[in-house]
């Protein structure tokens, strides 16, 4: 296979959230796919859940979605009744993207999946990339964290589905709200949270911005149980392995970070720092924007009704490296 060249091997070299393909010279295609196991137990919101995930790549480049297409794996001794459940959650998040549905795929699997291929448009100047994030930047997301591990709480029987609907809600919710947002204003980088977490994400950003950055956990929003959980050891493989391929690139603030580690309660299993590395559903945007704009993108969010909270910001230091604030 020959190597990629231009536009695709530099969004394949920073990792960013969909493959962007210049139509003419004031538009262009932003194309994305995701499909996963269910992670929760109803087929609706199921749905919806992969369906708000699949799209939610192609807000976080700053384009709209145009067409999407269903990717299923489905058991063939499973009831379809169930599958025609999380086609119509499906269904509805790609109407309420004011997309097109234009088919799909099936296939006899042994466990079911379910998500979307997508394709978006955005003239030029409106795509927003991982990349771009600048020293002094604050550091914005859109949604809490959490959802990982209370899925794997759900699983456990320790979880009821009712008692984390307020976080399939949330998760549900369209990346749209806040994009509109992001466009309103203007920022410098973005990207979506999903399955390396927060920490991963923001290392990607970083990575392709060649900055560093400051992440307090005072302020990082979770979903209500989660710290419990994660006390608990209530968490999927997927936060291990993040962590595993994750933590070196934390440091603690102050002098210990300066010596390259964590130190105190966070060089250990401090629930706050895995949270960090929950691999999300449907996550929120994380935003990187002008100090000078910081105050007019909050407003704008609140205007939209997506949430907001102010992370931390981008600093000068060794790329890709993450400063842990109390």
């Amino acid at each position: 296979m020959p190597p990629s060249t231009g536009e695709f091997a530099r969004l394949l070299e920073t990792r960013d959230d969909a493959a962007v393909v210049p139509i003419c010279d004031d538009l262009c295609l932003v194309q994305t796919v995701d499909f996963f196991t269910p992670v929760v137990d109803s087929a609706l919101w199921f749905g919806r859940l992969a369906a708000a995930n699949a799209l939610s790549d192609v807000y976080a480049m700053g384009a709209r979605p145009l067409t999407a297409m269903n990717l299923v794996a489905w058991p063939s001794d499973l009831d379809f009744g169930v599958l025609g459940e999380v086609l119509r959650g499906g269904m509805e998040k790609v109407e309420e993207a004011g997309a097109e549905l234009a088919g799909g795929h099936s296939i006899d699997d042994k466990e079911p999946k379910y998500g979307l291929a997508v394709t978006g448009v955005a003239k030029p100047d409106e795509l927003v990339y991982n990349g771009g994030a600048e020293p002094g930047d604050r550091l914005v997301l859109t949604k809490r964290l959490g959802i990982g591990v209370l899925a794997s709480g759900l699983k456990k029987g320790i979880v009821t589905e009712a008692g984390m609907m307020g976080a399939i809600e949330e998760a549900a919710a369209l990346n749209a709200a806040a994009a509109t947002a992001m466009a309103r204003v203007g920022v410098h980088a973005c990207t979506d949270v999903s399955g390396f977490g927060l920490a991963g994400h923001l290392g990607e950003m970083l990575d392709a911005s060649q900055a560093a950055a400051e992440l307090r956990l005072a302020a990082v929003p979770l979903h209500d149980g989660v710290l419990d959980l994660i006390a608990q050891q209530v968490y999927a493989g997927g936060l291990r392995s993040n962590r595993e391929f994750l933590l070196p690139r934390l440091r603690e603030a102050g002098p210990a970070g300066a010596a390259g580690r964590l130190a105190g309660p966070l060089a250990g299993q401090d629930p706050r720092v895995l949270a960090l590395f929950d691999p999300q559903t449907s996550g929120g945007l994380l935003m990187a924007v002008a100090p000078e704009k910081h105050g007019l993108l909050l407003d704008a969010l609140a205007q939209v009704g997506a949430g907001a909270w102010t992370v931390g910001q981008v600093v000068d230091g060794p790329t890709g490296v993450v400063a842990i604030e109390e």
